[in-house]
């Protein structure tokens, strides 16, 4: 990742409804890891969308079991990373 993507990324998040807000960027975390945290968290933000619908997830049975994969190391390094009670 470039270093203005990764500006980017950082400059452009807003937090989701339904998800940890991940505003403050941990001192533990480079900026590029940083950044490839907010793309994941963007990422299943925005499947979690389309996901709502149970034909959409019955006709992409892999799709969605990758999603929640995902979603649980996502899960893991906001626990890993950031202080649970400064979290909204």
């Amino acid at each position: 990742m470039k270093k203005a993507e990764i500006k980017s990324v950082i400059s452009n998040y807003k937090p989701h409804v339904g998800f940890f807000d991940l505003s403050v960027q941990p001192q533990t975390l480079s900026e590029e890891e940083y950044a490839k945290i907010l793309n994941l968290q963007n990422l299943l933000a925005a499947e979690n969308k389309k996901f709502s619908d149970k034909r959409v997830r019955e006709n992409n049975r892999s799709t969605w079991e990758r999603l929640k994969i995902l979603s649980g190391e996502l899960q893991a390094i906001i626990f890993q990373n950031w202080n649970l009670d400064d979290l909204n």
